[in-house]
């Protein structure tokens, strides 16, 4: 039976959750940039004017009128309340470049591109050994060889081409790609690898190692006669 692959689900959510975080950054730096910054650059300009105007009213001293009079005490009551923290430099090329532009702009379409780009790649493992990818179909006799250096880390294995391109099998990103190495692998490599791209080096070890592990002693609690 052909062995056929399909996107892993945390490839797909992994790059949708991080699609939608870049929007709510993104979101969040375009109503700073638009509503809030704005809004505290207007909070300084109202305070200034207050500071100026109640200056101008405190040098007339006593000739204020009585319309100033009301004046004078709006004006000093914003002006008590201290002059607000003004926007730093920083605050608007942050919000306009670190998250409209590279959270949204660019960070949004690439995380969906990188997973409508990934579910549209598939690999199959035919019958007769053929290897169809995203290169192309590469018959049995074309695979010279699998490199399965990284498998155990990384889950990933890299088929040698005999026109010596090379074509990366991802485990992590591909499910049932496990299939498709250990059918590669332990056909030629059946002394290693199994169907299943388990390292038959280490299931020996581990064998081995438990057959001569010393057998636990009973204590004495444990004896027939005790």
């Amino acid at each position: 039976m052909a062995l056929e692959t399909t996107l892993q689900p945390r490839q797909k959510w992994w790059n949708v959750l991080y699609a939608a975080i870049c929007l709510v950054l993104a979101l969040w730096g375009a109503y700073d940039y638009f509503v809030t910054i704005p809004r505290k650059e207007q909070a300084v300009a109202t305070y200034d004017s207050a500071a100026k105007r109640l200056e101008e009213l405190q040098a007339k001293g006593a000739a204020v009128s009585a319309e100033e009079k009301l004046e004078y005490k709006d004006l000093t009551a914003t002006v008590d309340k201290g002059r607000p923290t003004p926007p730093a430099a920083y605050d608007r090329p942050v919000q306009l470049w670190m998250y409209m532009v590279g959270c949204g702009v660019m960070g949004v379409p690439w995380f969906l591109w990188a997973w409508l780009s990934a579910a549209r790649k598939s690999y199959r493992l035919e019958d007769d050994g053929t290897l169809v990818a995203p290169e192309g179909r590469i018959a049995r006799d074309a695979i010279a060889d699998i490199d399965m250096s990284r498998w155990m880390s990384k889950s990933i294995a890299t088929v040698k081409l005999a026109d010596g391109r090379s074509i990366v099998l991802d485990d992590y990103k591909y499910r049932n790609m496990h299939l498709i190495v250990g059918a590669i692998a332990s056909a030629r490599y059946p002394e290693d690898w199994t169907e299943d791209a388990r390292d038959l080096k280490k299931i020996r070890a581990e064998a081995e190692a438990a057959a001569n592990a010393p057998a636990p002693q009973a204590s004495a609690g444990d004896s027939p006669n005790g």
